[in-house]
């Protein structure tokens, strides 16, 4: 399934997302003709000044040549427009910057406080989402629940509450919180203000991680494990419909021409930690969502093959138990210190040149 889905997006790129790179070098295609302020003579901007139109259209047709326009009616040439074809090609000649630059360009980013607190926190959540996934199986379908695999996968029903949850707490609600911040502070925006609603997670996620490990060893009801977790699955979502990322709406010259129904997004946590990293770093936005982006799944990779043994030497209460601490800790050590001196965090990490050029 995962190499049918990245086959059909390879090709929806190959086939409808244009090349976009080209030479910008506009001196040597616009206006190489056409006279600037700072050629023209003082004469002439005297002339100009004080004759008029019609004179200056028509002064040359008393020796046959045909009228010229004024300078100021004179449109500069357009570049031609690229066919489709030309479009889809898949490179255009120009590489800007090496491919071992756009390598290493996001690594020293982790350097930004926000960057760091974006990467843990999106982490933990998937970590926890993936933790529940790898042991439903061991719990459901042994005694006393004795489920197939098909009442199994039924628990995604539970995961699929919770990502909406989250996605309308995380995007919608955080929006209008926002919105209602800004206006009581005279028009002057904060990105700290989205930090607020991160209580949401800070609350549902550790209590689902704590009902779910005492569910397992209580064997308590399914309806338990179930609720646990659509709690965790609060703090993230795997894909929804939504597109919840600022660095695309306030670039919309650079989004993707994509469908947007295809298109990714993350919720609640990560939602509001990534926001909160392209409102304080829009210039390398890009670089900074990679690199969180890359670390998690590093993260979530290795939990693979560690959530088995930690659960069979320490039990589900022990070990869910932490992973409702650390996620809390996560929340609180990084949100609370952002929320209370971010904007003096921003300004001075805003003078840091450790991006690749």
């Amino acid at each position: 399934m995962a190499a049918i889905f990245t086959g059909v997006t390879f090709l929806a790129i190959v086939f409808f997302v244009p090349e976009t790179r080209y030479d910008r070098d506009f001196s040597q295609s616009f206006g190489a003709s056409l006279p600037t302020p700072s050629t023209r003579s003082a004469s002439e901007d005297d002339e100009s000044r004080y004759t008029p139109v019609e004179e200056k259209t028509t002064n040359h047709t008393a020796n046959g040549t045909q009228p010229v326009p004024p300078y100021e009616q004179q449109q500069p040439p357009q570049l031609p427009k690229k066919t489709r074809l030309q479009d889809m090609h898949l490179f255009s000649g120009r590489s800007p910057t090496s491919l071992t630059t756009l390598f290493l360009r996001p690594f020293p980013l982790i350097a930004y406080p926000a960057v760091i607190f974006a990467f843990l926190a999106y982490a933990a959540s998937l970590a926890w989402v993936v933790a529940v996934n790898i042991l439903n199986s061991f719990v459901l379908e042994a005694p006393p629940y004795n489920w197939g695999a098909a009442q199994d996968g039924l628990i995604n029903i539970a995961g699929l509450i919770g990502n909406l949850i989250g996605a309308l707490s995380g995007g919608w609600l955080v929006d209008r919180y926002c919105d209602w911040r800004t206006r009581r502070t005279a028009g002057v925006f904060r990105p700290e203000s989205r930090l607020f609603l991160l209580v949401v997670p800070l609350v549902a996620v550790p209590a689902g991680c704590v009902l779910f490990g005492f569910g397992v060893q209580d064997r308590l009801g399914w309806a338990s494990l179930f609720v646990a977790y659509g709690a965790i699955s609060v703090g993230l979502c795997a894909v929804s419909f939504l597109v919840r990322s600022s660095f695309l709406v306030s670039s919309p010259s650079t989004a993707p021409v994509f469908p947007l129904f295809l298109t990714p997004s993350f919720q609640q946590v990560p939602t509001i930690t990534m926001t909160y990293v392209s409102d304080c770093y829009l210039p390398v936005a890009a670089d900074a969502l990679l690199l969180i982006n890359g670390l998690k799944n590093i993260v979530a990779f290795g939990f693979l093959y560690g959530v088995v043994p930690w659960v069979t030497e320490d039990g589900y209460i022990d070990s869910f138990g932490t992973q409702a601490g650390v996620f809390a800790a996560v929340l609180l050590l990084g949100a609370l210190p952002l929320w209370w001196a971010g904007d003096r965090v921003r300004h001075a990490s805003a003078a840091w040149r450790i991006v690749f050029v």
